[in-house]
């Protein structure tokens, strides 16, 4: 069976940038925004830093981050009016869940369903504040999340 992955890397101040490594400032404040967004992701504030953070962890050499193809490229579907805010999420949270759990670094699949439900949050978010922005990949990931069954499903979407 072949597994595919994407890795990607971030980095945060001109001087952790130029070294290419991030700083333990630079990780938690990483994390600080993932959390920001998953309660205002269409903050335009908030969307700024969002978007900082996810050029400085794709740049920095020191973290690095497996993500899910399936997942990346279903959240990037082209047709989404989100699909910014919710791909972000999704590379944010994974690199947070890195940050926040290191010693699970290996454990991909809990760092799918921890990512995963940090999209789902912002995704409620969304469709809070605009309600006709339902899509139905995220509102059957939401289902398979109130189920139970969320964790069994990534770890099958992202052999």
């Amino acid at each position: 069976m072949q597994r595919s992955v994407v890795v990607f890397s971030v980095t945060s101040t001109p001087k952790a940038a130029a070294q290419g490594t991030s700083t333990a400032e630079e990780r938690a404040r990483w994390a600080e925004i993932t959390h920001k967004l998953e309660s205002n992701p269409l903050d335009e504030s908030v969307d700024k830093e969002g978007e900082w953070a996810l050029n400085r962890l794709s740049n920095a050499h020191d973290i690095h981050v497996p993500l899910c193809p399936a997942l990346l490229g279903e959240f990037n579907d082209a047709k989404y009016k989100y699909r910014h805010e919710i791909t972000r999420q999704y590379m944010l949270a994974s690199g947070t869940f890195l940050i926040e759990n290191s010693t699970k670094a290996g454990d991909v699949a809990a760092m799918n369903v921890a990512a995963v439900g940090s999209v789902l949050k912002v995704y409620s978010v969304i469709l809070q504040q605009k309600p006709d922005a339902k899509w139905k990949p995220l509102d059957e990931l939401l289902k398979k999340q109130n189920q139970g069954k969320l964790d069994d499903a990534l770890r099958k979407q992202c052999k």
